[in-house]
């Protein structure tokens, strides 16, 4: 055998190729017979009873279905008694409460109601008549007044001619709302030179 011979060193190749097959045939053997880790089987627990009927369930069921019966059994008895008794009585029995227009039960805290909207309502409407009656505190034309007379001091203060932004509402249609123009004091925001 030479350096670079790395084969295994056999005494007989059929012995060998004999072995290998054994081992082949055993190896398969284990892997046809393993035994798997996980539990796939089906439960035990699948052929108990409680699992395939939900006896709570059917309980809540009954329960339902026996509560209406009841109800329409008091619904059917309703019915016969308004049946029987219609028919025998042909003018309308008095009522107790003649002067009331609708049915149903007197309320109790009627007066107490009543009295409390009485008492609401004129609440508000003396605070109307002091909102009506009071005097304003701010007066819009001294308030103008006094705007063009700052006016008229900034014009004489200022070195150079004082230019301001034109209002919002002076501003043309075909005009965007972020841009605005600048205006001389005192000129009309019409006849403003147009910017580029």
């Amino acid at each position: 055998f030479g350096p670079m011979d790395r084969a295994v060193p056999l005494g007989s190749k059929i012995c060998a190729r004999r072995a290998q097959q054994r081992r082949h045939d055993m190896h398969r053997e284990r892997v046809r017979d393993v035994k798997p880790q996980v539990d796939t089987s089906m439960p035990r627990v699948v052929h108990l009873n409680h699992v395939h009927h939900n006896l709570k369930k059917e309980q809540m069921l009954e329960d339902r279905y026996s509560e209406i019966d009841r109800e329409n059994r008091i619904l059917l008895k309703k019915m016969s008694e308004i049946m029987s008794v219609g028919s025998q009585a042909t003018t309308p029995r008095p009522r107790a409460d003649e002067g009331r227009k609708h049915g149903g039960a007197l309320s109790l805290n009627r007066d107490a109601r009543k009295k409390e909207l009485l008492r609401i309502t004129k609440e508000n409407q003396s605070i109307l008549r002091r909102i009506q009656q009071a005097q304003p505190v701010y007066n819009h034309v001294e308030m103008e007044g006094g705007h063009w007379k700052n006016t008229s001091y900034l014009k004489n203060c200022v070195e150079y001619p004082l230019v301001l932004r034109t209002p919002r509402s002076a501003r043309g249609p075909g005009q965007s709302c972020a841009s605005s123009q600048l205006v001389r004091l005192g000129e009309d925001p019409e006849e403003a030179p147009q910017g580029p």
